[in-house]
């Protein structure tokens, strides 16, 4: 959209723009040579009215001095406003919204500007500030949009506006408030965790890692759900290590699997470059599962002691390992010592109020007579707007960050009767204490709202990893599909959040990566294809921005269907680790660790071709990914020489390379 003002007798000093576009503040316009004023901006689809302001005067009758005006109107004080019409799909039309982190984020200390715009109709952008004149990049796209990046390379408070070329013509882009310049304060108020950023992270099921102290194997039996529930009672099971799965696996069949045992295991995670441990839960409750908490302050002894899980924390910390805990504040298990007393004494019970009964009395297990999560009856819905529920679950988040846990991940968050004040809050208790705490929250779908700097530093990233590098690596997304598809990702997500990301694909809650990717079942021998896809797959997410979690035991190649009593739970099995799988992961961990670019937070797309797809990596674009999920392929290279450097190292390719079928290649400019 252009403004222009052709001075007839005067020789203005300064004269701005003023309408509804910006509130009726002032957008300065700029003299050209022959004493014409001239603003070039972009608008959204719509019809403005506007008036010019000289020297501190408004323009009476528009009519008089802009003939380019699509129409007048009046302005209520007797004069007329000129009227502009932006419309139709075409239309250069800017989407920038500073005050959110996927427009202006800290990410690896430096400050990040974004805009998005529709696709292919800008050819350049600048973002000019007060301390300096940044070249921006066409970062991401998708079939109607994309996303341009600028980077200052600092910290600290200035000034900016944008321009942009398109069509052969130049336009600026202003704030739309009474002040003409956009303004950032330097200062961070969603800080990213540089240790994620960097970091590998690795997911425990402690009851089916390994055994560590068998003493306590049987006191998973005394306290299991089934023997306090009236409606469907039964009688749990201890295990061998490799027994058959039985139909309680989920739940109530146990194998004795305990901290002591991830702690001998330390060294094992350690050779995985693993730098965060996330642990299913550990607190006392009625399954194997934990998500039925019976006291939130209590370690289940059948995970040990907690002299062994300080032990556990302090070696992890030694080895360079952070821990995080899961934390489930939506319900508990029947044999919460607050639901029991409401079982027995009804409205009498000081707790009546911190579940939703609906009749009194009823039967442990029976779903009908109170509220549970999803409907079910052993997990009985807390009423997270009392204010005693609160209290008593916020510290007991902060009760295990002072023991020495390094953050947390929630248990269905969006299920809260107050989720978004419950998160506000939780995050302004937990970073006000422990800053650098991680705080994860499990929202399967793109959900930007939920990582605006108010609640979580991550979500879980299904939406990444299950939605879609896992349909690409399977084969049935094309590179433009899925480039498509991170292009809307990575323009939901600040920078910083990104950077956060907690990667992963699979989990206790799914079927198993190699399962998915036609391995088949436990028991099966997996074919070479769905190892190579696999192989793919892993490299995706450990080469892309964030951390990249492992399920335990994905490493060894093994399989699971989650519709077959969660067999993807099923014990680790040291003996039958794939040792070619176990290698490719250790390799990638070691890339990650030996080629900063690739723990950046900045990707920017190259280009697709085919099954093929091509992202930078690296804030100087200095290193190129490059993935295949069908045949073999060749893609033609940027300008320069590249260098391999996994999964070989030393070749040097100019102009061109050849891509192995269903393989990844990561090259670095010469």
């Amino acid at each position: 959209m252009e403004f222009v003002y052709t001075p007839k007798n005067l020789t203005p000093r300064i004269v701005s723009v003023r309408g509804s576009f910006n509130d009726w503040g002032q957008w300065y316009m700029r003299k050209t040579a022959n004493g014409t004023w001239i603003l070039r901006t972009c608008l959204k689809p719509g019809n403005y009215q506007y008036k010019f302001f000289i020297d501190g005067k408004w323009v009476k009758d528009m009519s008089k001095v802009d003939p380019t005006a699509d129409g007048y109107a009046d302005d209520g004080y007797g004069g007329k406003n000129a009227v502009k019409v932006v419309s139709g799909l075409s239309t250069l039309a800017i989407d920038f919204r500073p005050e959110r982190p996927p427009y202006l984020s800290i990410a690896d200390n430096r400050t990040v500007v974004r805009f998005q715009v529709g696709r292919g109709l800008i050819e350049n952008a600048t973002l000019v500030t007060s301390i300096g004149t940044f070249k921006m990049e066409r970062q991401v796209w998708w079939s109607s949009g994309e996303v341009w990046r600028g980077e200052v390379p600092a910290v600290e408070p200035f000034e900016y506006y944008f321009t942009i070329q398109a069509n052969g013509s130049s336009y600026e882009v202003f704030n739309s408030s009474n002040e003409p310049f956009f303004k950032f304060d330097g200062k961070d108020r969603f800080p990213q965790l540089q240790w994620v950023s960097t970091g590998v992270g690795y997911q425990i099921f402690p009851d089916r890692f390994y055994n560590g102290n068998r003493s306590n194997d049987a006191l998973a039996l005394d306290h299991d759900e089934l023997i306090l529930n009236q409606v469907s009672p039964g009688k749990p099971i201890l295990s061998n290590w490799s027994d058959p799965i039985t139909p309680l696996h989920c739940c109530h069949q146990y194998f004795g699997g305990d901290i002591a045992g991830i702690t001998q295991k330390l060294d094992y995670l350690q050779s995985l470059g693993v730098t965060l441990i996330y642990l299913n839960p550990i607190f006392l409750s009625g399954s194997a599962h934990g998500y039925d908490t019976y006291d939130y302050y209590r370690l289940d002894p059948k995970f040990g002691t907690d002299e062994e899980l300080r032990t556990f924390l302090n070696e992890a910390h030694k080895s360079g390992i952070r821990v995080i805990f899961d934390f489930v504040p939506d319900h508990t298990g029947i044999g919460h010592w607050a639901f029991i007393d409401v079982w027995k004494r009804g409205n009498q019970s000081p707790y009546w109020d911190w579940y939703f009964v609906k009749k009194w009395p009823f039967k442990l297990g029976d779903g009908s007579a109170y509220t549970g999560w999803w409907g079910i009856g052993s997990l009985p819905k807390l009423n997270t707007e009392n204010p005693k529920v609160k209290e008593y679950l916020m510290n007991a988040a902060l009760k295990w960050l002072d023991f020495g846990f390094d953050g947390f991940r929630v248990d269905v968050p969006n299920d809260l009767v107050n989720a978004d004040e419950f998160f506000r809050e939780l995050r302004a208790k937990v970073k006000a204490k422990h800053p650098d705490a991680y705080m994860v929250g499990e929202i399967w779908t793109l959900s930007p709202d939920w990582v605006d700097g108010s609640k979580f530093d991550s979500l879980m990233n299904y939406a990444l990893g299950k939605d879609i590098l896992l349909p690409y690596a399977r084969g049935s997304l094309s590179g433009k599909a899925t480039m498509n598809l991170l292009g809307k990702y990575y323009a939901a997500y600040g920078e910083n959040v990104a950077a956060m990301g907690f990667n992963l694909v699979d989990s206790h809650d799914t079927s198993r990566v190699l399962t998915d990717l036609g391995g088949g079942k436990l028991g099966d021998k997996p074919d070479q294809e769905a190892i190579q896809r696999q192989k793919l797959l892993s490299a995706l997410l450990y080469t892309l921005p964030g951390m990249p979690v492992t399920f335990q035991g994905d490493e060894c190649a093994f399989l699971g269907d989650k519709s077959h009593y969660d067999e993807q739970r099923y014990p680790f099995q040291w003996e039958k680790c794939n040792g070619d799988m176990l290698r490719h992961y250790r390799s990638l961990a070691e890339l990650r660790k030996s080629v900063p670019a690739l723990t950046s937070s900045k990707i920017l797309f190259y280009r697709t071709q085919g099954s093929v797809l091509s992202f930078f990596r690296g804030h100087n674009n200095e290193v190129l990914v490059i993935a295949n999920n069908g045949g073999r392929s060749e893609l033609e290279l940027p300008e320069g020489t590249w260098k391999e450097i996994w999964p070989e190292k030393g070749k040097e390719f100019k102009e061109s390379v050849e891509i192995p079928a269903v393989s990844l290649v990561v090259l670095e400019r010469g």
